[in-house]
């Protein structure tokens, strides 16, 4: 019993530091393929959408001209091809190509008139989820720019940190679709070193109560218990990057192949909204 509730609390701590959970990795797109509209980065595939009136965006190679978060770099998207209209803005839209939850923790962005002038714009970052029209979180910013014109601080770029801009932390809100724009004569959008994380689970998705579905043995190297089931119900296992490795049904009292899982934690979720953790050995 003492055992049983080191674990509880081992693991309520863990939750309540979820970002700890979760792999974070920084996309500097200088592995992808140059004019390519897609990227992947640690396992998870993107898209690149163009804005309204826009056919341009796409991933770029200009030597010296992107910035990786400490230093120049020489790929990153942006709509530098074509001559689109100007003095209308621009916009963009990255997803995850199969809809996989994540968190956005920054980016650099640069922000200018198609001469390569600093621009009076308005930048908006939406978040967005599952098709929603009401956005997950909303960043606007006017102002603070990096000088374009003297490519000074960061070549130019401007830091978006998701944790702070606006005054609202929104680095572990998930979302599946960011859309990028800017107004008036802020014609241009370049995007580099995005660094992006996995959904974030808060303490609210796990069920601990006594009388809730629970697994057993966990962690567990073969096959894992589901109790306290009162249906039939269906279900999903997820790693900890929201990729989705196993669904079927389970009933009460029966188990879960996971033998052929690779070593780390996992996520059992009910259709129902519940989730419960566990260590594959």
């Amino acid at each position: 019993m003492k055992t049983n509730y080191l674990s509880f609390f081992l693991l309520l701590g863990i939750l309540l530091n979820g970002n700890s959970l979760f792999a974070q990795s920084t996309e500097d797109f200088e592995s992808e393929a140059t004019s390519g509209t897609t990227f992947t980065d640690s396992g998870q595939n993107f898209t690149i959408t163009n804005g309204a009136g826009e056919s341009t965006y796409d991933i770029e190679f200009f030597s010296n001209g992107g910035w990786n978060g400490t230093a120049v770099d020489n790929k990153f998207i942006d709509n530098s091809s074509g001559t689109p209209t100007q003095n209308d803005g621009t916009s963009f839209i990255i997803t995850t190509t199969d809809g996989t939850d994540i968190t956005i923790k920054s980016l650099y962005i640069f922000v200018s008139t198609r001469a390569l002038a600093n621009p009076s714009s308005t930048l908006t970052i939406v978040g967005k989820k599952d098709g929603e029209v009401t956005p997950v979180f909303t960043i606007t910013k006017n102002s603070g720019f990096s000088n374009v014109e003297t490519f000074s601080p960061n070549n130019g770029f401007t830091l978006i940190d998701f944790s702070t801009e606006g005054g609202i932390d929104n680095s572990d809100k998930n979302v599946d679709e960011l859309i990028i724009s800017a107004t008036a004569n802020g014609d241009y959008l370049a995007l580099d070193a995005l660094t992006w994380g996995a959904e974030v689970l808060s303490t609210n998705n796990f069920e601990f109560e006594q009388n809730k579905a629970k697994i057993f043995p966990n962690p567990s190297s073969d096959r894992i218990t589901v109790s306290g089931l009162k249906k039939d119900e269906n279900y999903k296992i997820y790693n900890v990057l929201g990729t989705e490795i196993i669904d079927g049904i389970i009933a009460n009292n029966k188990k879960i192949d996971i033998k052929n899982l690779t070593s780390g934690m996992y996520f059992l979720k009910f259709e129902n909204g519940n989730s419960i953790k566990f260590l594959k050995e």
